[in-house]
């Protein structure tokens, strides 16, 4: 006989629910079916919340753009398609009709995205995936276009590949630990500099000059030691300086896309000359462009950090950076080297109320033939998720040397757009930039737009080439 245990006399016993009545009819074969429904019914709408609850990709989509889903059958990036829209970003300044603009047949745009470099045809729009062995992208090092329609690229190295047969040369090696910082091609592309330093800072910065086949070492210190030099640009225009001066910058440190103060390095005194000083680093100042075939220096004197969008739209690698809050012209001349006194184009602001009230420049470009200087000025609002509003203005330019002359900035058209960056030209008055996921054309003549290639993600323009001209 099994002993019974009785229940603790305190302990409450367990509730029961009452048992359900008897289902004194069965369903109808016609009920079942209803039922059978109903089920997958419900089934179907909680799927869908489910669904609807994971997390998005972000993309950046234009605003009055829809992308399209064409697939490039030569490209492996899924994130480019051609684009047919022919709205755009860019609004002009008395809301008049923007014309549409034709492109020049037989060009070719190529671009970073996403850790790779495509070339699109202005023609087809079909994106093609270039073949770089050991690229690896940084904002602070763009790819470079050669004369002989070969780019010139970094990684584990300096690369050379050329975009139409695909065949790549390594032009330099990189030491177990080195990370290259800059790069710079002289005028005619026969000579190239580029610098080193260390990747945690305990080894040296090395600057690294001559022909695409018979580089040197020319400069070299301890990564402790400051100024960091990284190449800024070779001296450029008339006379014996050009190809033999290089002109450097200091980026304190940083591998980001910095550069502040100027300095030169003649390339032809005994190893190791000494960097001579040009422009100090006070305010953060620092040159943003020397005029191609000019010694005509674009320069900032006073930078600063613009507030960090919360909302994704501006990349992680170029939303931090310092930007200009001014614009300077001066000549680079003279021996030894020197800058001339310097022209404002647009002054800078200090000790504002209102964030929202300061302007930064970005993507500053001259012309090919030097003439206008063209940039595109935006502002932050001072609440979260800090929107930039973003408009293109232009500087005629005129005088050589001490009677350089620039005119008041022009406000040539207002933008749309989130980002918006100034990218290469297709000759003296058509340029190429980047808005919100796309590429775009523009006439700085007539104000006439077009689009090239919607690209969803971030995509920087490095140059524009002709199947019979390198431009």
């Amino acid at each position: 006989m099994i002993p019974q245990v009785s229940d603790p006399p305190n302990r409450p016993r367990p509730r029961v629910s009452p048992p359900l009545p008897e289902q004194q009819a069965r369903f109808s074969k016609a009920g079942i079916i209803s039922l059978l429904l109903l089920i997958s019914l419900l089934l179907f709408l909680f799927t869908g919340l489910i669904a609807s609850s994971f997390p998005q990709i972000h993309q950046v989509i234009p605003r009055n753009q829809t992308p399209t889903a064409t697939q490039d059958q030569h490209s492996t990036s899924t994130s480019t398609s051609t684009s047919t829209s022919t709205s755009t970003p860019i609004l002009t300044p008395n809301n008049k009709k923007i014309p549409p603009l034709q492109l020049p047949g037989g060009h070719y745009i190529i671009y970073e995205q996403q850790n790779n470099l495509y070339m699109v045809s202005t023609s087809s729009g079909l994106p093609q995936l270039l073949p770089t062995p050991g690229y690896v992208y940084s904002e602070a090092v763009r790819p470079l276009l050669t004369q002989t329609g070969q780019l010139l690229y970094a990684g584990n190295g300096l690369w050379l590949t050329d975009i139409f047969d695909g065949t790549s040369t390594q032009v330099a090696t990189l030491a177990p630990g080195q990370i290259i910082t800059s790069m710079a091609l002289s005028t005619d592309g026969s000579a190239v500099a580029w610098s080193t330093e260390s990747i945690n800072g305990n080894g040296s910065t090395n600057i690294y000059a001559g022909s695409l086949a018979d580089p040197r070492l020319v400069y070299q210190q301890s990564d402790a030691d400051c100024p960091c030099f990284r190449v800024f640009s070779f001296m450029t225009g008339p006379g014996n300086q050009k190809d033999t001066t290089l002109l450097l910058t200091d980026d304190q440190g940083s591998h980001e896309a910095v550069q502040y103060g100027l300095w030169s390095l003649d390339l032809t005194a005994p190893f190791p000359a000494a960097p001579q000083l040009l422009l100090d680093e006070s305010s953060l100042q620092g040159p943003l462009a020397l005029a191609p075939y000019g010694n005509t220096l674009l320069y900032s004197a006073d930078e600063g950090v613009v507030p960090y969008p919360t909302d994704g739209s501006i990349p992680v690698d170029i939303a931090p950076l310092t930007y200009a809050n001014s614009l300077n012209l001066a000549a680079l001349g003279g021996q030894p080297l020197a800058v001339s006194a310097s022209q404002v184009v647009l002054p800078g602001q200090h000790n504002l109320s209102n964030s929202a009230a300061y302007h930064w420049v970005t993507t500053p470009l001259f012309t090919p033939d030097a003439h206008t200087l063209v940039y595109v000025e935006f502002s932050s609002d001072s609440q979260s998720p800090f929107d930039r509003h973003s408009a293109l203005y232009t500087v005629q330019i005129t005088g050589p040397g001490g009677q350089l002359h620039a005119s008041r900035p022009r406000l040539l058209a207002t933008s749309s757009a989130l980002l918006l960056e100034l990218g290469m030209w297709f000759n003296n008055h058509i340029v190429t930039f980047y808005a919100d996921g796309a590429l775009y054309a523009l006439d700085i003549r007539t104000g006439a737009v077009t689009s090239i290639l919607q690209t969803t993600t971030y995509a920087r323009i490095i140059a524009v080439v002709g199947t019979n001209q390198i431009l």
